[in-house]
């Protein structure tokens, strides 16, 4: 069992300790150069962290800037180049393997990957070709395309290409 008075050795021998631990942290010294080399280093990385800080609010900025300024530039193209100059023949030509236009892809290409295509062919609204970002006229935006689609085992569209009528 402890006793009071082993507690109060305990007590004083640590007491003793810990007097020996401050007079040797009291003899020690940092050199001047040291001390001068930690500060500026810490100066240095506070100035680094508040160009971080700076940089991280502007960059929400700086992506709704270019996002503005890309539509903007697709509009602008879009006035300048209308579609309605860049209609599909209307011929009826039927049009040989070889120039057949490329597929454009709907999804990512990894989902192209997964399993086995089937091709179709359909005539699709051309609204619909507007709302994925394709230059259509107002004049035909109520007509019909044809279109060869890729398109997987549950019928959603994985790549598409544009006939011509």
């Amino acid at each position: 069992m402890n006793t009071p008075q082993d507690a109060s050795n305990t007590d004083a021998l640590l007491d003793q300790q810990f007097s020996l631990l401050r007079k040797d942290l009291q003899e020690l010294n940092t050199p001047t150069a040291t001390e001068q080399a930690l500060l500026l280093a810490f100066a240095k990385q506070q100035d680094e962290d508040k160009k971080q800080v700076r940089a991280r609010r502007l960059r929400p900025w700086l992506a709704g800037l270019l996002t503005l300024s890309g539509s903007f530039g697709l509009v602008m193209l879009t006035v300048m180049f209308p579609a309605s100059q860049h209609q599909l023949a209307q011929d009826n030509i039927t049009v040989s393997n070889t120039e057949l236009p490329p597929f454009v892809a709907l999804v990512p290409l990894e989902r192209l990957d997964e399993g086995t295509p089937h091709m179709m062919e359909t005539e699709v609204p051309a609204a619909w070709l507007a709302s994925l970002g394709m230059p259509i006229s107002p004049e035909i935006a109520g007509e019909m395309v044809r279109a060869q689609m890729l398109v997987d085992a549950e019928g959603s569209p994985l790549a598409m290409r544009l006939l011509k009528n």
